[in-house]
């Protein structure tokens, strides 16, 4: 019998999401704590604890910052295995992230999709003030993780 099982893989891929182990990253209150979560250490500089907070493998998509100092973009945007050099460079200079909203945008195709505005400040940026910046962001839902993160100057 020569039965197909693509219907029933894309089914399942297509389906809800699933209900993660580690908590409930896939709802607004989850994802929220998970961005918090982020904040907390990168501001900390613990390198190990971000490391955890990211998707790996298949679930990582990226980390863009569309203006420097600290610019990532392109091809090293989607580089995970240099996401965490990247955190400890920036640590280096003094950078400090300061959630200002949070806008939970509802799932898609296996994640959770949100929008942030922040105030970013570092020692190598021109204007000693912090700086306003807005981004967006995913969790993958089959991971429990971010899987996006994007952010540049606010105009």
């Amino acid at each position: 019998m020569g039965v197909s099982l693509a219907p029933l893989i894309a089914a399942a891929l297509l389906s809800s999401p699933p209900t993660v182990v580690t908590g409930a990253p896939c709802d607004e209150l989850g994802s929220r704590e998970l961005v918090t979560s982020f904040i907390s250490a990168f501001n900390r500089g613990d390198v190990r604890r971000l490391d955890s907070l990211f998707a790996h493998g298949m679930w990582w998509r990226w980390y863009s910052v569309s203006t420097g100092p600290g610019k990532r973009i392109q091809k090293a945007a989607y580089n995970r295995q240099t996401l965490i050099k990247y955190f400890r460079a920036r640590h280096k200079h003094h950078e400090r992230l300061q959630l200002r909203s949070f806008q939970f945008n509802g799932h898609s195709l296996g994640f959770v999709n949100f929008e942030y505005q922040l105030l970013r400040r570092a020692d190598d940026m021109k204007a000693p003030v912090p700086r306003a910046y807005v981004g967006k962001g995913a969790v993958s839902c089959w991971a429990g993780k971010i899987a996006v993160w994007s952010m540049g100057e606010e105009s």
